[in-house]
Order: C-alpha cells, then sequence, then structure tokens
C-alpha cells in the first residue's frame, strides 16, 4: 500500500509540473519496479524535475516495468533509457549495449562503487540463530527473486560462506513490498529470517515502524564506507543508464544533468561507479543472468562456458587456414616461375651448346679452310709443273722415234695430274663454302670414268668388276664429285672382299621411279 501511494503521489507532481510545458521531442525512461519506493520519492521524483529544467525541449515519459518487460522493452528498442540496480544494468549491459551513465549515491555511503549490500535480520529474542551457518531448513522472506540488493546478494555472501541456500531455506516468500513487509513478517514469527537492503532497517526505526532494536542483524560486518548495518559485501547502488536508441547529445546532456544535480532532501545524488566487476563476479558464482549457461552439462554447457575460448581458437584456425592457403598459393606461383626460369635456363643452356659447336665447327672449317687453301696452294705449282713437263716431253718425242709406251704414259700422267687438279680446286670450294655447278652429265660415263680409276689403283688387284648400265643415263649432276663417291664405293668393297678366294663386284644403274638408282654390291666372298 505504502509503495503505491508512493507512486500516486509521485505522478500528480509530475504531472503538476508539466502542466504548461510543450515539447518537441520526447524520451522514454523505463524503471525497474523491484527498486524500493523510498527510491521514488527520494530520488527519482527530483530527478525527473531536474532533468525536464535540463531538457525543456523534451517531453520525459517514464514507465515502470517488471524484470522480464523491461529487457523485453530494451531489446525491442522502445526506451532511450532505463533506471535499475546494478545487478540489472549488469545482466543486460552486454547483450543490450547500454551504457553506465551515473549510479545512485546514498546519503550514508562513501563510494557510489559500494553503497548497497544485503542484511540478514531475525527477532532480537530469537537465540536460535547466531551465525549465517544456523540458519539449517529455516523459512524467509525477501523482497523478489529478482531483486538485487533484497536477495541476490544474500545469496552471494552465502555462496562466500560455502552455504547452500537450498539446504538453509526450507519455505521462501516473497513479499513484492506488499503487505505484510519483510520486518513485519519476521516480526510476526511468520518467517524465521528476512533479508533487507542496507539502510532499510535504520529507515524503518526512525519512521517508528518497528521499534528500535526488536530486529537484530545476523553476520554484521565492519565496513566504515557506509554508516548502515550490513551482513554482505557492498556493490553499485541504482544505476542511470543509456541505450543505443538514444541521441549522442541528448546522452552527454542528461549525462551532465545528473552528474551536477545538487542532493535531495533525503540526501541522495548521482555519482559515478567506475567499477562493476564484482556485480559480473557475483552473477557469474551465482550462475544466474547472463551466466545462466554455467548451469548447463554436456557439449552445450562447454561451448557456452568456454565460448570465448572457442573464439580464439576458432579464430587462430582460421587464421592459420587462410596462412597456409597463402603459402601455397605463393609456393604454386614461386613453383610455376622457377619452373619456366628452369625452362628458359635449359633453353638459354642449350643455344649456348649450339652456337658453342656452331662455333666449334666454325672454327674446324676455318682450319680445314685455311689447311686447304695452303695445301691446294703448295700443290698447285708441283702438279702444274708436272703437267708442263708431260706435255713439253710430248713436244720434244714428237717427229722423232715415236714410242707407244712412252707416249701412253705421257698421255697417262697429263691425265691424272689435270684430274688431282681438280681434286684440289674442288677441296678449295669445300674450304670456301662455294656451291658446285652441277650440268647435264651421262651417268653411264661417270661409272665407266670411276671404274677406270678404280683399275689403277692396287686394291683392284684380283677383283672382278661386273657393270650392268644402260647406254645413255642423263641427270643433272657434278661429274667429279660422282666420280669419286663410286670409286670409294669399289674400293669400300674391294677392301671387304679381300680375304675371298673369289671376288666379284657387282655395280648396277637403272632407273626407278623417274629416279637414277646405282647398287654396289659384294656378290662373291664378301
Amino acid at each position: 500500500m505504502f509503495r503505491s501511494i508512493s507512486k500516486l503521489l509521485f505522478l500528480i507532481a509530475l504531472g503538476a509540473a508539466c502542466a504548461t510545458s510543450v515539447w518537441s521531442k520526447t524520451i522514454t525512461i523505463g524503471i525497474l519496479d523491484t527498486i524500493d519506493p523510498w527510491f521514488y520519492v527520494q530520488t527519482f521524483g527530483p530527478t525527473m524535475e531536474h532533468l525536464r529544467k535540463v531538457i525543456p525541449q523534451y517531453e520525459i515519459k517514464s514507465v515502470e516495468l517488471s524484470f522480464e518487460n523491461l529487457q523485453k522493452a530494451i531489446k525491442a528498442g522502445e526506451l532511450d533509457f532505463f533506471i535499475a540496480p546494478s545487478g540489472f544494468f549488469a545482466y543486460v549491459a552486454e547483450s543490450a549495449g547500454a551504457r553506465h551513465i551515473a549510479t545512485r549515491h546514498p546519503q550514508g555511503a562513501k563510494d557510489p562503487s559500494k553503497s548497497v549490500g544485503s542484511v540478514f535480520v531475525v527477532r532480537a529474542n530469537d537465540s536460535r540463530f547466531n551465525t549465517l551457518s544456523d540458519l539449517v531448513r529455516v523459512s524467509v522472506a525477501a523482497t523478489d527473486s529478482n531483486s538485487f540488493d533484497g536477495w541476490i546478494i544474500a545469496l552471494g555472501e552465502l555462496l562466500l560462506q560455502n552455504l547452500d541456500p537450498k539446504r538453509l531455506f526450507s519455505v521462501i516468500t516473497y513479499t513484492g513490498y506488499g503487505i505484510p513487509d519483510v520486518a513485519s513478517m519476521v516480526l510476526n514469527k511468520q518467517v524465521d529470517v528476512g533479508i533487507l537492503k542496507t539502510c532499510d532497517l535504520e529507515q524503518f526505526e526512525r519512521e517508528g515502524t518497528i521499534a528500535k532494536g526488536a530486529l537484530r542483524v545476523l553476520n554484521p560486518k565492519n565496513d566504515s564506507l557506509i554508516s548502515c548495518k550490513v551482513s554482505t559485501d557492498l556493490y553499485p547502488d541504482v544505476v542511470f543508464a543509456s541505450l543505443p536508441k538514444a541521441d549522442s547529445n541528448l546522452v552527454k546532456t542528461v549525462s551532465v544533468g545528473l552528474l551536477t544535480m545538487d542532493r535531495t532532501r533525503g540526501g541522495d545524488s548521482w555519482g559515478f561507479a567506475s567499477d562493476f566487476t564484482p556485480v559480473s563476479s557475483l552473477y557469474r558464482s551465482l550462475e544466474i543472468g547472463p551466466y545462466e549457461y554455467l548451469k548447463e552439462t554436456g557439449f552445450i554447457g562447454f561451448a557456452k562456458r568456454y565460448r570465448h575460448y572457442l573464439y580464439g581458437f576458432a579464430a587462430l584456425l582460421i587464421l592459420i587456414l587462410l596462412y597456409t592457403a597463402s603459402v601455397r598459393r605463393i609456393v604454386s606461383i614461386r613453383t610455376r616461375d622457377l619452373t619456366i626460369a628452369l625452362k628458359e635456363k635449359d633453353k638459354a643452356e642449350k643455344e649456348a651448346r649450339e652456337s658453342r659447336e656452331n662455333l666449334f665447327q666454325l672454327e674446324k672449317a676455318g682450319v680445314v679452310s685455311e689447311l686447304s687453301a695452303m695445301f691446294a696452294h703448295e700443290a698447285h705449282q708441283p702438279i702444274a709443273s708436272l703437267i708442263n713437263y708431260a706435255d713439253g716431253l710430248k713436244l720434244y718425242l714428237k717427229g722423232k722415234r715415236e714410242d707407244p709406251l712412252v707416249q701412253e704414259a705421257l698421255s697417262e700422267i697429263s691425265t691424272q695430274a689435270d684430274r688431282l687438279s681438280k681434286i684440289i680446286q674442288r677441296v678449295r670450294t669445300y674450304a670456301k663454302r662455294q656451291h658446285h655447278e652441277v650440268k647435264q652429265e651421262n651417268l653411264s660415263e661417270i661409272v665407266d670414268r670411276a671404274l677406270v680409276s678404280f683399275r689403277r689403283s692396287s686394291l683392284s688387284s684380283g677383283v672382278d668388276v661386273e657393270v650392268k648400265a644402260p647406254g645413255k643415263a642423263d641427270a643433272l649432276a657434278d661429274a667429279l664429285e660422282l666420280e669419286l663417291l663410286i670409286v670409294n664405293l669399289l674400293k669400300n668393297a674391294a677392301a671387304a672382299s679381300k680375304d675371298s678366294r673369289e671376288k666379284l663386284i657387282s655395280v648396277q644403274l637403272s632407273e626407278e621411279a623417274n629416279e637414277w638408282l646405282l647398287r654396289n654390291l659384294c656378290t662373291k666372298g664378301g
């Protein structure tokens, strides 16, 4: 009833203050309904009045929501700001993108970061309970299961002392700030133990709601940071937080307005809590709120519990795979380049080798050319002299007693000397890389001349040569080269049959498919 009357009076005051205002924009502030009624009168009302003076161009609307509905409104983006205990802020900060603007700084607390806790109370004359460990199978009353300072902080203290609430409490009653409240239920023996927010006990005693000393505090802690009795560690009080929907300039203006606001009549103000780590640690130890997944078992629980490590491992694995793919690509490119380079190297080496061989052939040809030119030059004069002497002897003997044998010898000397001169001249043309002139020749006559030359050699001794050739076998040819070729063939055939008793070389010249074919066969003894 007290809570309802306080809200009604507060809303009437706000309506009166805003009746004559004209607004261009509207901002919506959500407030968690588990905050104690004194907060509305002592802090919330003066704060809204102050903000309307700081940002008169805005219409400020406030809406009271339950724990679940406030979460839904935040998720749906319906709110610009919200006011809730620090436990709720820690619960939704990461998922909702909420940002801390200011923290309520009660008059009795020295530090906004350590300004609220819980108090375990029992009847003063109840001698059963002296420490928290005495609370075995007892009944307990609290304001709400989601109340940060009226229940969750108390559970954290029990866990800190290795006490299990499921074993300690047989019956749990949540009053929701209704009548009878927590203190009344303890005094009326409806429950054994009550859990209050810090400074609530002192507030009740000042107002005369309960007699001073009627309730006794279990597990009292001598904490110099707060003037009230406390049974637990201290945490930040109510938080004023912004949400992503709010404009950044508006957030800045509201932040400055809250932090520069004067203390209220009840002595409260807005400060700044720099450390919410204890709140997160409390929720984690209780495995509630954002750490509800810690209760899960199996693979899903493992994945949620170690998700940050798994994210890191997955990121590392992706980087390794990307690095491996990159290295493989680089290796592939380098291998391809190396293969091309090796092919080019092999090609260059081949070209260099061919060039060296060509150069060697050129050098050899040059040497042959020089030797051939020198030999031809030196041999040409004696041969010419030999021809001249033979011709001179013919002239000298002409008109005198002619000797047929001498005439034949001189004629043969002239013929062979002239032939030798032609051969030497041909060698010189080879050395000079000159093309030989070909003309129409009778191949049968060339064969006959070659046979005559062969019979004059020592290899023809005891060798019979059989020639089968047509009378006329015309072809474009170099007569001297063909004659030398046929002579060499006959000599090779004779050398091959030198150890045979019967030696016969067959030379055949025939026409086949418009071409002349010369065969040289050792038909016996070869």
